[in-house]
């Protein structure tokens, strides 16, 4: 059994809108179809919160590398 690849955070984000607009488009209300897709736009917000927090991580790191960098070059010009 091969696993369902994950969507990007655009594609998460485009899919969460198409089932908002589902439920805002729908005079009858479909219980069933309602709670399938509340369920999946829960898994695709959850998604986007880690997939932004993954970014803030990477954000923060690469920022520090790069004072790190600029600290070690205030120091050779020092020198």
């Amino acid at each position: 059994m091969s696993a369902k690849k994950l969507p990007g955070y655009k594609e998460a984000t485009d899919e969460i809108d198409k089932i908002l607009q589902r439920i805002d488009d729908n005079s009858e209300v479909d219980v069933d179809a309602l709670a399938d897709d509340v369920e999946r736009a829960a898994e695709l917000l959850q998604l986007c919160g880690e997939k932004l927090k993954a970014a803030e991580v990477r954000v923060q790191e690469v920022s520090q590398r790069l004072a790190v960098e600029q600290e070690h070059d205030s120091a050779d010009e020092e020198e």
